[in-house]
């Protein structure tokens, strides 16, 4: 998925379900950047020591290291179930990493991230789990049984064969890979699902007294707020007030997202003639900066997706590890 649901809906979905306007910031926030927290920081501090963060995505995912590569399974790939019925294919294989919506291992993480508390560690939950609808049936590695003949690039990585299709709101496109009945996909119906279930668990998490029936009650009338915005004719990148009002209109003024902002809060770039590298220095209110609290979570988050998946890669015969 892109910007448009994993900040706006998401903002949307959290607004919604009882959180307050700076919660549902943050959890947004903490959602979209996963997908653009993608550079290493070597943060200096004054007594000598330093900080280096963890990345949750890569630049270009035709082009990873071998070191990044092991990040799409555990942010945006998460392994599912091989025998769920909408991972059908014409030639019948599967896979034991392959991504399939609601999954149990993708649950764990998600309500884990509830439990915590930690607004930025739900965000980050929030985008893996989300990702699970749009990713279905890709694998988060290097594997041909990710490749689509008709579009095929090289390497077959994630759904780099199908460009950006299966993330772009109010899109339909063909996996021709799938058993007939589910090759044209509309990513509305996929990403609604997606929202229901997100506010259903936002629902029960801010209000644990909450019945099914008025969660259902609330959710329908968001639902048609929703699908009104996800098909506007606008789409974010041509003309995004257009796109971004649509979102507005649901209920809520939505902060305007700037990748960079929570960064400047917490480090400075210091750039000296004599050095190779520019040089980041934390500023004062670096331990209770936003950025650092999402660094960390992206860090808990990343410890739990590892014990999670462990028996995956164990049934594979593989081993990740953080500092691999």
């Amino acid at each position: 998925m892109d910007i448009e649901f994993h900040y706006y809906i998401t903002y949307i979905l959290a607004r919604e379900s009882g959180f307050s306007d700076n919660e549902s910031y943050i959890v947004a926030y903490s959602s979209q950047y996963v997908d653009d927290n993608c550079y290493y920081y070597y943060v200096n501090f004054n007594d000598g020591s330093h900080y280096i963060n963890e990345v949750s995505q890569t630049m270009d995912i035709t082009k990873p290291s071998a070191k990044r590569e092991k990040i799409y399974p555990i942010f945006h790939f998460t392994p599912g179930d091989p025998e769920s019925p909408g991972a059908g294919r014409k030639d019948g294989r599967k896979h034991l990493f392959n991504t399939t919506p609601d999954s149990e291992n993708v649950r764990k993480l998600f309500f884990n991230a509830l439990g915590t508390n930690d607004l930025y560690r739900i965000g980050i939950a929030t985008h893996v789990y989300a990702d699970t609808w749009a990713h279905q049936n890709f694998l988060g590695m290097k594997n041909n049984f990710n490749g689509i003949p008709e579009w095929g690039i090289i390497p077959n990585i994630g759904h780099a064969d199908a460009r950006h299709e299966p993330d772009k709101v109010d899109n339909r496109w063909k996996d021709s890979r799938l058993i007939e009945e589910n090759e044209v996909i509309d990513n509305n119906e996929r990403f609604l699902e997606a929202a229901r279930c997100i506010f259903l668990a936002y629902s029960k998490y801010r209000n644990p007294a909450i019945t099914d029936v008025q969660i259902s009650q609330k959710w329908e009338k968001l639902k048609t707020k929703l699908i009104k915005a996800m098909e506007e004719t606008y789409l974010l990148g041509s003309d995004d007030r257009a796109r971004i009002n649509a979102y507005d209109s649901v209920g809520s003024q939505i902060p305007e997202y700037d990748p960079n902002a929570w960064r400047y809060e917490a480090v400075e770039k210091f750039y000296l003639e004599e050095d190779i590298f520019d040089r980041y220095w934390a500023k004062a209110e670096f331990d209770t900066s936003r950025w650092y609290g999402f660094q960390k979570a992206v860090e808990g988050h990343y410890i739990l997706a590892l014990q999670v998946l462990k028996p995956v890669y164990d049934a594979a015969g593989l081993v990740i590890r953080m500092d691999t």
